[in-house]
């Protein structure tokens, strides 16, 4: 197995996932006033990071480590007990905590949500060999992630599209990217699509921004920006180094307004 670096162990162990929803959840709530638990955050945490170790695992599970050509699927197979372990352990304490924590109102939205990730990691699982858009199912369910325990707010459609946008054009700049390992994996999504809509996304992305308002403008565009940036230097950077930048870029905008307003 290649050296690990520093920098790589957040993606491997799914952590990154969960605090860049974490992350905009915060920045959700405080643009719109409302209060959010620790329990509220913590619950979709875990639950990001229990979705995202869920689908990595499953990836590897029938396949040869001779086969995975990504750091994160070569440590998930080569550690697949133990994460295996970790992963129930973290399922069992998610429930716990979302019985004793959530209102019953946190908890209808919050299954709500959790049947849709069910549904998405078994059709990922069932059609990704002949065709599955993952990319459009993640951008969608990690936003609705996001705001799911905001609900009902009806201001926070138009940020959280944007949002989802934004989701969108970060995994379909990773798949691109990494069409080299989607091919020994066999799966078959949007990331084979030509460069020209992923910059046609970019566009439109860019121009939901004169929809926003002032409070979502710095937080969408900032990250938006930055995800242009890396797109447009992708040739120079190594996948491993890609990934991670790319979605490093989702935490840039919240992470900025958060720090001009201490």
């Amino acid at each position: 197995m290649r050296r690990i670096r520093l920098w790589q162990w957040p993606n491997l162990l799914a952590l990154d996932a969960a605090l860049i929803a974490v992350i905009w959840q915060a920045a959700f709530a405080a643009t719109l006033g409302l209060e959010v638990s620790v329990a509220a955050h913590n619950v979709l945490g875990l639950s990001v990071w229990l979705t995202y170790m869920a689908d990595r695992l499953y990836d590897v599970a029938r396949r040869p480590l001779e086969q995975l050509h990504s750091t994160r699927h070569r440590f998930a197979k080569q550690h697949r007990k133990t994460l295996w372990r970790i992963w129930w352990c973290v399922l069992t304490s998610n429930i716990a905590l979302a019985f004793t924590g959530l209102s019953i109102h946190e908890l209808v939205n919050g299954a709500a949500l959790l049947a849709f990730c069910l549904l998405y990691t078994a059709l990922n699982q069932a059609l990704s060999r002949k065709f599955f858009p993952k990319e459009i199912c993640v951008a969608i369910i990690f936003a609705g992630g996001v705001v799911v325990f905001l609900l009902p707010n009806v201001t926070l459609w138009v940020p959280a599209s944007a949002l989802a946008l934004l989701c969108l054009i970060n995994c379909l700049m990773i798949g691109a990217k990494e069409q080299q390992v989607d091919a020994t994996l066999q799966v078959r999504s949007l990331s084979r699509l030509p460069t020209l809509f992923i910059i046609a996304l970019e566009i439109s992305c860019a121009l939901s921004l004169c929809w926003l308002n002032q409070a979502w403008l710095l937080k969408i565009g900032l990250s938006l920006g930055t995800l242009l940036i890396i797109h447009a230097y992708r040739k120079r950077l190594c996948v491993e180094t890609f990934r991670v930048l790319t979605d490093s870029a989702l935490l840039i905008g919240p992470s900025v307004v958060f720090c001009l307003q201490l």
